[in-house]
């Protein structure tokens, strides 16, 4: 017969206790381990008078004092940037390499008070194992840029995971060595500084993988240049007349036919019926719809740059003349003002602008 064991309640409630108050004591020695390395970050200056605070940082604490941020960037920029540095090693000293300052922000024969503030974060993550590199990266990067609005919007940082950059000096990529070449670290645990030692002196070369990456990257771009000719660009260019010829049809109260049969349309109702386009007008829009058709169907398989600047005149010339046309049905009708409000147009350029990332190309 199994016996069960008996449980004194009191101990198990001590023993709970303990546990709890091991786990406490544990966090406060974090947060004074984090509070002490804080409390050896000064250097910001604010304020005026008696408040004003102004000191320097034990130089130990990185490979290069933050005095060089005095010397090459305005007064304020270098108080945004020494409070900014703060906070993110604050939060993150354990994960922080290296911090480099890059780009124009390096010297001050560059730099003006516009210029943007390049930082490179190189962050451990060798014992992260919760993310993929891209998602470490991501968080990264949506972390350090969240901290910089705080502080500056001149502030661009960028998060370099340290296998990554590791990779991209035993296979050099451009970007990195760009970084070992120009940049100033700020601060330093040791690993950045003997890394740009060893590249100035001629110690790191590229590689032939590196070399043959570069030239595949190259071929991608050019590849994806032409691609967005022959396809994206081409295929805007035939929504843009198929569309404003079903605009047309619709105002005059149609409903809106297949592409293909909208020039037929337009000749039948706008043309010979409403005397409102001419034929050249319907020409030209079944010549950006047929041109196109063949591209798509692989019987064009390359345009040059002259024929798609044909087609975009003749593309625009037809739209604005539709535009104007539907004014006019509307202005009769007693409905006035443009049809396409200048404002909102802007602003989905704008926005499309900001989406707008190339595939391939270099690190």
């Amino acid at each position: 017969m199994h016996q069960t064991e008996n449980v004194d309640p009191t101990e198990n409630a001590l023993n709970k206790l303990f546990a709890s108050v091991e786990l406490l004591s544990s966090k406060i020695d974090e947060l004074n381990e984090r509070v002490d390395f804080l409390n050896s970050f000064i250097g910001i200056e604010r304020g005026e008078g008696e408040e004003k605070i102004t000191a320097e940082p034990p130089g130990q604490l990185a490979g290069l004092s933050f005095n060089i941020l005095g010397e090459i960037l305005q007064p304020q920029d270098a108080n945004d940037l020494r409070a900014y540095f703060i906070r993110v090693l604050g939060m993150f000293h354990r994960y922080i390499k290296s911090i480099v300052l890059f780009g124009s922000a390096k010297t001050k024969m560059e730099i003006s008070k516009g210029s943007d503030i390049d930082v490179a974060f190189i962050v451990d993550d060798t014992d992260i194992r919760r993310f993929t590199l891209k998602e470490l990266k991501d968080r990264l990067f949506i972390k350090m840029a969240e901290i910089a609005k705080d502080f500056s919007n001149k502030i661009h940082a960028q998060a370099y995971p340290l296998s990554e950059f590791w990779m991209s000096i035993i296979k050099p990529n451009p970007v990195i060595l760009t970084l070992l070449r120009d940049g100033i670290a700020v601060y330093d645990t040791g690993f950045f500084l003997p890394i740009q030692m060893l590249y100035k002196s001629g110690n790191i070369l590229p590689t032939k993988e590196s070399i043959d990456n570069n030239i595949i990257s190259a071929e991608e771009l050019l590849a994806w240049a032409d691609d967005t000719l022959s396809r994206k660009l081409t295929n805007d260019l035939f929504n843009s007349v198929v569309s404003a010829g079903q605009s047309l049809l619709m105002e005059l109260g149609y409903l809106p036919p297949a592409p293909k049969e909208v020039p037929k349309n337009l000749r039948e109702v706008a043309v010979n019926k409403e005397h409102l386009l001419s034929n050249e007008d319907v020409d030209k829009i079944e010549d950006v719809i047929v041109w196109f058709k063949k591209i798509d169907h692989g019987e064009i398989t390359k345009v040059s740059g002259s024929e798609y600047s044909e087609k975009y005149q003749k593309t625009k010339e037809v739209v604005d003349k539709i535009i104007k046309v539907i004014e006019k049905l509307r202005e009769a009708k007693g409905i006035p003002g443009p049809v396409i409000d200048e404002q909102i147009l802007k602003d989905k350029n704008k926005e499309k602008e900001e989406k707008y990332v190339p595939r391939g190309g270099a690190a």
